[in-house]
């Protein structure tokens, strides 16, 4: 059986009689004839009956709220104009927002900011993007997605402007396909990014005095070193710090995040970043060369060519980050260490594959399908593009080319590492990519018990041209296959990881004197 997720058998909200009614097919979880994609929808899709009955709540907030502002008014009746001394109901301190968040957290059992923050929300879904609203009421959004939704549209003053971003916005997000929290937000931040230019420029002029850097303790041993930069220097380090941190072998003890620490204080304050593995053929045990592994570090934006030549205002798209205005990608494009280079889609027409290796893309196209699908094509990853693996999604077939699995924007697709290990060493999971007939790029992933979930390229809308290109699928011959690699196995159990990590926490707290009881200190995500 193959479900497509969007049409999910017995879920549904509706409002009759002044009652609202949810419905979702509740599988018999003891009945070993169920089955599974009945079992795996339920359990992942939801949550997406809570936007919905948000809101409907984010409704009766707002109606609320306006009675309470229709209220105030009527009582000053013209009686209390805006003057010297002189104030109208939005000007005291308990004014219409004020007594309704504190009915609200009275009966909802939380702190007046809480309710504040949760009529604000209320206030913006109905009266500045009603129609990404909608989305949520449709089921579309969930509300953590409408947050970040909300959260790119704030910087937003101008109400036709808003009201513009507000439709299309909607409009790209109904249409995406399956969406996640890192989807949302960039479709959103493109359309604000487009229409909002200015608002863009402003705003990153005022962030400039902002830059600093700040010590913040954790707790007697440790404390936090947060630099405030632009997004493309942040990005940039970022990257540096990972570059070095992965110079050390397999077998170095530390955790990933510890690694990065390391290596992060090492570049600035140059002191040696080493292996610390027992390995005595180790290279790295003597010291990482940072200079040569921080040289491998390049950060990629995607820009039309009317964009920085200033005949557009369309936005950018920056690998790791996500879209920016088109004032900042030329303010990029201008730094000393940018280099330029032209993307012709018209060498497509021509090959997409190198002449000498059908397996290999050529870098036109490589690039090309990195910038039109922004993440990992894989629903839910937001790994960036250029850190991915380039996956043939109808495989190579190296002994006869020409029998499928081309190597072309239409056949392959960005995977980060993880992904892309699950498709190959675990059966069942099936992907597709399919290119409509308007040449919008559509990626589906089908799980193991037959649930398919079907994504929009994500920046299709920079390279709306890609898909519309004839795909020739005249490979060469391959001279090249890829290293076959064994499955990846884990250090431990997840069992194993999970005591070692318990038994941490269990001596962390005897050496504190304080029981079973965690305190005063920062665990971060569990190994397992």
């Amino acid at each position: 059986m193959n479900t497509m997720l969007e049409a999910q058998s017995g879920a549904a909200v509706t409002v009759e009689d002044g009652m609202l009614h949810i419905r979702l097919a509740l599988p018999d979880c003891g009945d070993s004839s169920t089955d599974d994609a009945a079992l795996l929808v339920f359990a992942a899709v939801g949550d997406k009956l809570n936007g919905p009955l948000m809101w409907h709540r984010y409704q009766a907030a707002y109606t609320l709220w306006q009675r309470k502002v229709d209220a105030a008014s009527t009582a000053l009746d013209g009686r209390e104009v805006v003057g010297p001394g002189r104030f109208d109901c939005f000007t005291r301190v308990y004014d219409p927002m004020c007594q309704t968040a504190a009915s609200f957290a009275a009966v909802a059992g939380v702190r007046q900011t809480t309710a504040e923050n949760f009529v604000d929300r209320a206030i913006s879904c109905m009266e500045r993007i009603p129609a990404i609203g909608r989305l949520m009421r449709d089921g579309v959004l969930i509300p953590l997605w409408f947050h970040a939704a909300l959260a790119q549209t704030e910087g937003v003053v101008d109400d036709d402007v808003l009201a513009a971003i507000d439709v299309e916005a909607a409009d790209r997000l109904r249409s995406a396909g399956a969406l996640s929290k890192a989807r949302v937000i960039e479709i959103v931040a493109a359309v604000v990014a487009e229409h909002d230019s200015e608002a863009a420029r402003v705003a990153r002029e005022a962030a400039k005095p902002r830059k600093r850097v700040a010590v913040e303790p954790v707790n007697p041993e440790l404390s936090d070193l947060k630099i405030t930069a632009s997004v493309e220097d942040v990005t940039l380090a970022r990257k540096s710090v990972d570059a070095v941190a992965n110079g050390v072998c397999g077998k170095d003890p530390r955790t990933k995040q510890e690694r990065r620490s390391d290596a992060a204080i090492a570049l600035l304050t140059g002191a040696l970043f080493a292996c610390e593995c027992d390995d005595p053929e180790c290279s790295a045990r003597e010291g990482v060369d940072t200079a040569a592994q921080c040289a491998t570090v390049v950060l990629h934006a995607i820009a039309r060519r009317e964009t920085l030549t200033g005949e557009s205002d369309l936005p950018a798209y920056l690998d790791g980050y996500g879209p920016i205005s088109a004032d900042h990608v030329r303010d990029i494009a201008a730094r000393s260490d940018t280099v330029v280079r032209d993307l012709d889609l018209g060498e497509l027409l021509d090959h997409t594959s190198q002449p000498s290796d059908g397996y290999r893309p050529t870098a036109t196209c490589a690039t090309a399908v990195r910038a039109v699908h922004g993440r990992c094509t894989h629903p839910g990853c937001d790994m960036p593009a250029w850190n991915c693996d380039l996956d043939h999604v109808v495989e190579y077939d190296h002994d006869n080319p020409a029998a499928g699995g081309a190597t072309c924007p239409c056949n392959l697709n960005p995977k980060c590492r993880f992904h892309h290990g699950l498709k190959t060493f675990v059966n069942g999971w099936v992907d597709d990519q399919i290119v409509d007939a308007n040449g919008v790029i559509w990626t589906e992933v089908t799980t193991p018990e037959g649930v398919t979930v079907r994504s929009r390229a994500l920046n299709g809308w920079l390279l709306p041209e890609l898909g519309l290109i004839p795909c020739r699928h005249d490979d060469a011959p391959s001279t090249s296959r890829p290293v076959e690699e064994a499955a990846p196995r884990r250090g431990m159990t997840r069992t194993s990881a999970k005591h070692r990590y318990r038994m941490s926490i269990r001596a962390y707290n005897r050496r504190r004197g304080v029981g079973d009881t965690v305190v005063g200190r920062q665990w971060g995500e569990p190994p397992f």
